[in-house]
C-alpha cells in the first residue's frame, strides 16, 4: 500500500523559505482538498503560504 504525505512550502516575513512535512495523508484526498488544508494550516501562522506537493511511497517488488 501506498504511504502519502504532502509537503508545504512556505515563506517568513524576513524571507525565510521552510517545509512543513505532513505524513500519514489520506491516500484518497483530492489534490485540491489537500491544497486547501495546507492553505489553511499556514494561515494560523504570520508565514506566506508558496506551494503543496503530494508525495506518494510505494514499495517495487
Amino acid at each position: 500500500m501506498a504511504k502519502v504525505s504532502i509537503e508545504i512550502q512556505t515563506k517568513t516575513s524576513l524571507g525565510k523559505k521552510s517545509t512543513i512535512n505532513i505524513q500519514y495523508v489520506n491516500p484518497q484526498a483530492t489534490n485540491e482538498k489537500l491544497r486547501q488544508f495546507a492553505q489553511m494550516l499556514v494561515a494560523l501562522t504570520n508565514d506566506t503560504y508558496i506551494e503543496t506537493t503530494k508525495v506518494t511511497k510505494e514499495s517495487v517488488l
